[in-house]
This record gives structure tokens, C-alpha cells and sequence, in this order.
């Protein structure tokens, strides 16, 4: 955790990569059974560990899911309105059904998420960009407007099966 950053700069980049993509199935069965509860828990728990002027209320922050196909899952969360730039608009977390190779298990989750950036570098002013396992931001490129029918419209187009033919 970095108490140079704010509470929601944090929750986002810290905290979201290691609870979903490493302990997924808990988090399904807790955003399931308590939702928005569950994530405020968490929110508040990184403010505990921060200086107060890094602390960020909660407020307008929401969550969707989307059964998008058999057994695959969206979260779409909708964050507080980022005021610094690298914070985050919108988290998709989308969660697959388990596949295996041999013993070998495979990634089944990811995490997509559209950043408040400078219009000088991006038009829209966001970024697309993957947080992985290790908590890395990978980015994409730009985002659509911040708005969160416009980055679920993106992020159905990124994860959508190619066909070929």
C-alpha cells in the first residue's frame, strides 16, 4: 500500500487485484451475499491504514453483475469520481469458469479497468488497461468518455470470442 496515494488509488490497485484474482471464489460468495457492504467494507479498511488527507468517501460508488455467458460473470463497479489522474472511473472484474491443462490450472480472471488521465495524452481523457495478480496496470489504450455505458460497451467488444473464417 503506498500512503503517498489516495484511499481510492489504493483500493483500486492494491486491493481489488489480490482479493478477486487470488481468492475469487470468496469474493463472488461476499459480493453476492452483501454487495456494495462488502466493497465499502474494504474501501474503509485501506482508509483506516492511510493519512487523513488521502482519505475519499464513498459516495455515488455502485456495482453490477452480468451473467455474460454460461458460468462467466461481470462486476462491473462504479467507483467515486477520481480527482487525481491514475484513478480509477469503472472496474470490470470478469470471472470465467475454471479451465485446466494437464494439473496445470489457467488464469479464469481479469480485471479491466478505465483510468482518469490527462487530456493532453488521451482525448477522452481515460485509459483502458488491465491490473493483473501482481497488481501491474497493462495498459490497453485509450478509453472511451467516462461513462459507464460506454466502458461496458468496451469491455464487451474486448472479451467478446473471436470467430475465424
Amino acid at each position: 500500500m503506498d500512503k503517498k496515494k489516495s484511499q481510492h488509488y489504493n483500493f483500486c490497485y492494491d486491493v481489488m487485484p489480490s482479493l478477486f484474482h487470488s481468492q475469487t471464489d470468496d469474493f463472488m460468495k461476499y459480493i453476492d451475499r452483501d454487495g456494495l457492504k462488502f466493497l465499502e467494507f474494504w474501501w474503509n479498511h485501506v482508509g483506516q491504514q492511510l493519512p487523513f488527507e488521502q482519505l475519499v468517501p464513498f459516495s455515488n460508488a455502485r456495482y453490477e453483475i452480468v451473467e455474460y455467458q454460461p458460468k462467466s460473470r461481470i462486476i462491473f463497479i462504479t467507483l467515486p469520481p477520481p480527482k487525481n489522474e491514475g484513478e480509477m472511473f469503472f472496474l470490470a472484474l470478469i470471472r470465467n469458469p475454471e479451465k485446466r491443462f494437464a494439473w496445470v490450472r489457467l488464469p479464469s480472471t481479469r480485471i479491466i479497468g478505465l483510468v482518469k488521465r490527462s487530456k493532453d495524452l488521451f482525448k477522452s481523457g481515460t485509459e483502458l488497461g488491465d491490473l493483473t495478480p501482481r497488481a501491474i496496470f497493462v495498459k490497453i489504450g485509450e478509453g472511451p468518455v467516462a461513462t459507464l455505458a460506454e466502458f461496458k460497451e468496451r469491455v464487451f467488444e474486448m472479451i467478446k470470442p473471436r470467430t475465424t473464417g
